[in-house]
């Protein structure tokens, strides 16, 4: 009895540290906003699912239609091929006109894609109508504008008058 009498403050401690443990985590799942908190962490987890959903849809959608847009091009590729053929064994004093656009491009002059160092870029210009050279054009502040400027005598007058 002595021995449990002199581990007395020991028990005591442990118990108190087990019940601080016991009761937190009981405080925690019964606090007024954690299930709410609980509720909002379950509706982003499902909308993540949902969005990852949709972006998975819309990829295979469009690839897809991309395979099915590469195949309708080949289609449209074989039935000119096919009328053109039958037009020049059918008319053969006419000439049978090429369709250049399915053609790739022979050399790289050809191409219709344009070289970065062959563009032309150019600031907007004033192509305001000017009566003489010293008129503002579209792009000045002042244009549109009318002053009414008064001589300062004439001012000095209309002041003196009021």
């Amino acid at each position: 009895m002595e021995a449990l009498a002199e581990n007395a403050p020991l028990f005591v401690a442990v118990a108190a540290v087990l019940g601080l443990i016991v009761g937190f985590l009981i405080g925690r799942s019964s606090a007024p906003g954690s299930q709410q908190n609980r509720d909002l962490e379950q509706q982003l987890e499902d909308a993540k699912v949902a969005q990852e959903r949709l972006q998975a849809r819309v990829e295979e959608h469009f690839a897809g239609s991309a395979q099915k847009l590469d195949a309708l091009t080949q289609q449209y590729k074989e039935v000119y091929t096919h009328i053109a053929a039958g037009a020049a064994e059918l008319c053969p004093g006419t000439e049978v006109p090429r369709f250049e656009a399915l053609d790739a491009p022979e050399t790289e002059s050809d191409s219709a894609v344009l070289e970065a160092d062959d563009l032309v870029v150019e600031p907007p210009r004033d192509y305001a109508p000017k009566s003489s050279p010293d008129d503002p054009g579209v792009l000045n502040e002042r244009f549109g504008l009318e002053t009414t400027d008064v001589p300062p005598t004439e001012k000095s007058e209309k002041e003196s008058a009021s």
